[in-house]
């Protein structure tokens, strides 16, 4: 699915190695664990018109010949997303 055309609100959230939201699986239908809701929860405080960004946690290495670099601009910036 490409988020440019569908998807819900967290289409609009952006990688950063030090995020300022973090995510939560919650259950609201059913406790069964593999149907989670998402929802994002801010991490610290944040003034209006700020980037919301959340850490993809992808493991680097985890998808064979593919390499994702980072540019999130962090000073903790990992450089790299896969």
């Amino acid at each position: 699915m490409d988020a440019k055309l569908m998807g819900n609100l967290g289409r609009y959230l952006n990688h950063s190695c030090s995020p300022n939201v973090f995510v939560q699986n919650i259950f609201v239908d059913t406790h069964d664990l593999r149907f989670p809701w998402v929802a994002f929860f801010a991490g610290q405080y944040i003034r209006a018109g700020t980037e919301l960004t959340w850490d993809y946690n992808y493991e680097v290495g985890s998808v064979p010949d593919k390499v994702l670099y980072c540019y999130c601009g962090s000073a903790t910036c990992r450089g790299r997303l896969l």
